[in-house]
């Protein structure tokens, strides 16, 4: 049983690691971050820094904080391999 968990936790970590974000994402986070004046070739991110960008987003907090946040994100984000 061990082994299986084992097996299925590799598989997953080794399909996330290949696993681009879907064109039609990238898209509308490149589009979106242009609202806060910041431009970024969202395709060479990795999914994880995509992601935080997209929930960044998604949030509810004023223009600075928001604007703030996604600067922090793209000046820390990770690229494909």
């Amino acid at each position: 049983m061990k082994r299986i968990f084992f097996a299925l936790i590799l598989s997953i970590a080794a399909t996330q690691t290949v696993a681009d974000a879907n064109p039609q994402l990238v898209a509308s986070v490149e589009h979106r971050l242009r609202a806060y004046h910041l431009q970024a070739d969202v395709s060479q991110f990795s999914l994880t820094t995509v992601a935080r960008l997209h929930f960044a987003l998604s949030e509810n907090e004023s223009y600075l904080d928001k604007r703030r946040r996604l600067k922090w994100i793209l000046r820390n984000a990770t690229y494909k391999n």
